[in-house]
């Protein structure tokens, strides 16, 4: 059994990443004092800092050139030479992993797939390891984001072997968005297997982001205030909205007895986080400012210097506040400004009151840009505390609302939060809200504190359960040495809502149907139904598909041959395992979940 010496986490962001770990040992066993070691020497970083961005600068094959901060500073500097000879630098990619998928339904999410794939000459949907229906663009994001993570691991593995342990004494956690889907975090497994950590049971776990921020939270000094209790104490309930890069997500607790944290709400997070308000300021700000024209030969010839661009909103952007009054102004870089030329810049005189050096975001624009992200943020946090007020009951314990994550440094999200649900709940910020992922995923990755979570959807499997007539459809009647069975029903193993405690095995016994079957097929389904009868009922998807293997007990009679089905679904992931009922043991199943969900 492995027992590690070392917890590492790495936080695999949209905007950045970074890695921290902690040793095993008598000091660290409580989080309070818990010592989390980071590096934050990064090569070119503009400051000391805990995160690299997630950034890469490959050639024309594809090959690394740099990362992070380097990549960056090679970009800037030689721009001009590393395009010409094909080089392209990426940043902000992880959240173009499934957003074809990101539909309302299965058949528009296979088709926009399908349509991607076309794009890119590749007309068949793939699969991996882990995941089926993978179009070429994840593929590519996955390619990427392997690249990052390896680095990444690779820069912490040197300071832990030079403090004096093995790469073997290691456990790792890698952080997910809490929007995710099971197909997202396929993705993930794959990411995490191609670059190189074990691929033992055990050794690498997922934490979702807003959970490590919660165990954090609890330890970083915040308090509500007043008599409400601690973070840590038993009772007190509190809502983590993690406001990173890419994401909003929100987790919802109550602490049970001993402090442990138990889920009270369903994770929630969508596609909302600040680097949108990046694209948005490139894609329409700078596109309309300087025109059409002008933006695809920046685009063109001098990417370098719109990157500049960014860089100046991003350092901006966490001043600006709900009553902001003054005007942001972005300078032109001088590259721009010859691409302007005079006719642009007169035409940008005319639009901005006659200043011709700088963009001009007026308080209206910026208002405009953060409300593409602020109200969608507001409409998650008031859904998870309205499940958090209708669990409560008569408890008089406050709800607390958490804020971590880069982004919620901003004073103009703060204070819409503020505004919007002081009167309903305390809001506080713990120090270092950046971080607040980061550390949380290594104190995770020691003591993971969270006792049971709230299953998202109701899961199941198709069995072939016994046929009832003038009940079940004729078309579903399948003929079997056992009997007419219907092959549509839908086995529940968990229902929507139900509080999941993390360590919850639940097993179903599968019988193969017919004499020659030599493995048992099954599909995983989910839907919101907390009783569906059929896979084939509306809102009911198929998000996985198992496949056991029978080979080893091949000898035994057909009833002989029957297979345990264990699933968990407490964890960040859901994990299926079988085994031979007789004479075999584990059995192996290969399980691949689907795009389309």
């Amino acid at each position: 059994m492995f027992t590690p010496r070392v917890f590492a986490a790495v936080d695999l962001g949209t905007y950045a990443i970074g890695g921290g770990w902690t040793t095993a040992s008598p000091d660290n066993e409580a989080p309070e004092t818990r010592k989390i070691h980071f590096f934050n020497n990064w090569e070119s970083q503009p400051a000391p800092t805990v995160k690299n961005l997630s950034a890469l600068l490959l050639d024309a094959d594809g090959q690394m050139i740099a990362w992070g901060y380097e990549a960056r500073r090679m970009w800037l500097t030689q721009g001009m030479e590393l395009r010409t000879a094909g080089a392209k630098y990426h940043h902000g990619f992880k959240m173009d992993l499934g957003a074809l998928m990101e539909t309302s339904g299965t058949e528009e999410a296979v088709g926009a797939a399908q349509d991607a794939s076309k794009d890119d000459d590749d007309l068949e949907l793939e699969h991996t390891d882990h995941a089926s229906g993978v179009s070429h663009r994840d593929l590519q994001t996955a390619e990427l984001l392997t690249m990052l993570l390896r680095q990444a691991v690779q820069t912490m593995l040197q300071q832990i072997i030079a403090s004096g342990y093995d790469e073997d004494d290691v456990r790792y956690v890698v952080t997910a968005p809490a929007c995710f889907s099971d197909y997202h975090k396929a993705i993930l497994r794959d990411v995490i297997k191609n670059a190189g950590l074990p691929g033992e049971d055990g050794r690498v776990l997922l934490s979702l982001e807003p959970e490590a921020a919660a165990h954090y939270a609890r330890v970083a000094g915040a308090h509500p205030g007043g008599s409400a209790p601690g973070l840590m104490a038993p009772g007190a309930r509190f809502m983590v909205v993690d406001c990173g890069g890419g994401t909003i997500d929100i987790t919802a607790y109550e602490n049970d007895q001993d402090g442990k944290m138990v889920e009270i709400g369903r994770s929630l997070g969508d596609r909302l986080g600040s680097d949108f308000l990046n694209r948005r300021v490139e894609s329409e700000y700078l596109a309309e400012s300087f025109g059409k024209e002008v933006m695809d030969g920046i685009r063109e010839a001098c990417p370098d210097a719109l990157l500049n661009m960014i860089d100046q909103w991003e350092r901006a952007k966490v001043a600006v506040r709900l009553d902001q009054e003054d005007n942001l102004n972005l300078l032109i870089p001088t590259a721009i400004d010859r691409k302007m030329g005079a006719t642009g810049r007169r035409r940008l005189a005319r639009r901005q009151n006659k200043v011709d050096d700088a963009i001009v975001l007026t308080p209206a624009q910026l208002h405009a840009l953060f409300d593409n992200v602020v109200p969608g943020t507001l409409n998650l946090i008031d859904a998870q505390l309205n499940e958090m007020e209708s669990a409560q009951g008569d408890s008089d314990t406050p709800n607390v609302i958490v804020l971590a994550g880069g982004f919620s440094n901003s004073p103009y999200l703060q204070q819409a939060i503020k505004e919007r649900f002081g009167s309903r709940a305390t809001i506080i910020v713990p120090p270092n809200p950046d971080i607040a992922v980061l550390a949380g995923a290594v104190h995770f990755c020691y003591d993971p504190q969270t006792r049971a979570r709230r299953s998202r959807f109701t899961y199941g499997i198709d069995t072939a359960m016994p046929f009832e007539e003038g009940i079940d459809p004729e078309s579903t009647r399948l003929k079997t040495p056992d009997g007419d069975r219907c092959g549509d029903r839908f086995n529940i193993y968990t229902t929507t809502g139900q509080s999941v405690p993390t360590d919850a095995e639940v097993h179903q016994t599968l019988i193969p149907l017919l004499d020659e079957q030599k493995t048992v097929r099954f599909g995983v389904y989910a839907t919101r139904d907390t009783q569906p009868r059929y896979i084939t009922d509306d809102g009911c998807d198929q998000l996985a598909e198992v496949t056991v293997d029978l080979s080893p007990v091949m000898r035994f009679d057909r009833k002989e041959r029957a297979v345990r089905v264990f699933m968990k679904f407490g964890e960040t992931e859901i994990k299926v395992r079988a085994e031979l009922v007789h004479g075999g043991g584990e059995a192996q199943a290969q399980v691949r979940f689907h795009s389309n969900y």
